[in-house]
């Protein structure tokens, strides 16, 4: 009587020449993994392209096998959808420490070999050598059964606010679900979109109001959240900061209300942050004074509310 479509996501190939050689991977499965660790022999040039969370932490375990490795961000700074670039050039120093080279602005156009891949051409006419390539280019969703069905989709199955598709009594939750234009490509949110899914099947009606973008999670040894807003779209926003050899915080406010952050190194801190991301709360009587980033996380962390 009533029908979910989870069906995920896929890797993204982009559309460069010599993808299809021998030693072009991707990541998503043990047997990729396995394939990906047997290539990876101390000593060979390693290319990862896509300065993600992905791209990052294979570019870290091949490190850790002995391999010379090399990570590609097109972007100015690696993780420009989770970090600022104060964050990420911390992050790019512990990469170098580890022994990663981060090339930034790094474009491919090409895997260049014969048959083998030998290297990977840049936008600028550089050659990367390369003997294993990892594409870390991120993922699409699997939508060919919603479109063989007729049901609409434009990149993921559109949905509404009950995560209801375009076809009577079918429902789309995960990284398939694209609701207002929004791809969430997260497992938190795929889980909990498959409960506001599973509610409104079974008659409960119950709407999903969209998640503030959030990644919190251990990248390389380090502790990093980034949580609804990091950065600031024009002078009505208020930034506060805070840098020690060990951490960086960046708080994000907005109307007097916290509307982001990006913490490296504060695993204590990230849920309540969230929290009062996620519940809006106001943070008037501390921006009145003079703006006092640490001062704020302390009060967070031992749960002191913001002001009403």
């Amino acid at each position: 009587d009533k029908l979910l479509l989870a069906t995920g996501s896929h890797p993204y190939i982009p559309p460069i020449d010599g993808v299809q050689m021998n030693g072009v991977s991707v990541l998503r499965t043990i047997a990729d993994a396995d394939a990906i660790m047997a290539a990876a022999k101390t000593g060979v040039p390693c290319v990862c392209i896509g300065g993600g969370v992905l791209g990052i932490e294979t570019a870290g375990a091949l490190a850790r096998l002995g391999a010379d490795v090399t990570l590609l961000e097109s972007h100015d700074w690696l993780m420009p959808r989770q970090l600022n670039r104060k964050a990420a050039a911390r992050l790019e120093q512990h990469m170098a420490e580890i022994g990663v080279k981060v090339l930034k602005n790094a474009r491919t156009v090409a895997v260049a070999g014969d048959n083998q891949v030998a290297g990977v051409r840049l936008q600028d006419g550089r050659l990367v050598p390369a003997g294993l390539v990892i594409l870390a280019t991120g993922v699409r969703p699997n939508t060919a059964l919603a479109r063989k069905a007729g049901i609409e989709v434009d990149t993921g199955i559109v949905v509404d606010n009950h995560l209801r598709t375009s076809a009577p009594d079918v429902y789309a939750a995960g990284d398939v679900a694209e609701h207002n234009g929004q791809l969430y490509g997260a497992w938190a949110a795929s889980q909990f979109q498959g409960k506001i899914a599973a509610l409104n099947a079974v008659g409960i009606e119950t709407a999903f109001g969209g998640l503030p973008r959030t990644s919190v999670l251990k990248l390389l040894g380090i502790d990093i959240a980034s949580i609804g807003k990091f950065t600031a779209d024009d002078g009505s926003y208020i930034i506060a900061e805070d840098e020690t050899e060990d951490s960086y915080a960046c708080l994000v406010f907005h109307d007097s209300r916290l509307a982001g952050a990006v913490l490296i190194g504060h695993a204590d801190k990230a849920a309540a942050v969230k929290a009062a991301v996620e519940q809006g709360a106001n943070f008037s009587r501390q921006l009145n004074s003079n703006v006092n980033c640490r001062k704020i996380l302390a009060e967070l962390a031992v749960g002191t509310p913001p002001a009403s």
